[in-house]
């Protein structure tokens, strides 16, 4: 199997959003954002908003969303979130946190760990909220310090999407790079 399935999904994504900056962050409302699609290059600061934006979405609705994220390391980038995740464990059916076990992981409820160490995965942040009434998706890809300009932060293109066909194709896609840790995920029609 192609190991960067992901990437090749996400390429072929990309060019269907329109492009936007993180300035439509400071001019719209999390209301607003979650009826909107759009393809961005967004600082870590911009990223961590619209997270925040999905978590907000599954804690709002305990025991309605599978949630799928991705810390990418998860030393440096969960410890810090702890916190937050034991509420979106809690509110989540499940929830499915993957990255390179490089840390003691914390113990939380309804929640598989997913080692993506060696993998492209490790190049992702994404987060994903899906389950009856709810879909969103956070996909993108980090751009690399060879391709940013010197000194420039960290920074990642991708998309953002409501879409519920969309997110049950990133679902898919996690299932069949994990079929063991990632159960098949159901079709948007088929929600109740």
């Amino acid at each position: 199997m192609n190991k960067d399935i992901l990437g090749n999904f996400y390429r072929r994504m990309l060019p269907l959003y329109p492009p936007r900056t993180e300035a439509l962050l400071r001019r719209t409302s999390p209301s607003d954002l979650q009826r909107l699609t759009f393809r961005y290059i967004f600082t870590v600061d911009g990223m961590t908003e619209i997270s925040h934006m999905i978590e907000g979405l599954i804690t709002a609705s305990p025991g309605v969303s599978d949630s799928h994220v991705s810390f990418q390391y998860f030393s440096s980038r969960l410890s810090p979130q702890i916190d937050r995740y034991k509420l979106v464990a809690q509110s989540s059916r499940g929830l499915w946190l993957y990255g390179v076990p490089d840390a003691q992981l914390p113990e939380l409820p309804n929640t598989t760990y997913v080692d993506t160490s060696g993998t492209p995965l490790e190049n992702y942040w994404y987060v994903i909220a899906y389950g009856p009434g709810i879909s969103a998706t956070l996909l993108a890809e980090e751009i690399t310090p060879e391709e940013r300009l010197p000194g420039e932060p960290r920074m990642y293109e991708g998309f953002y999407t409501f879409e519920a066909d969309t997110t049950y194709q990133v679902l898919t896609v996690l299932h069949q790079l994990f079929p063991e840790k990632v159960p098949t995920p159901t079709m948007p029609e088929l929600m109740t």
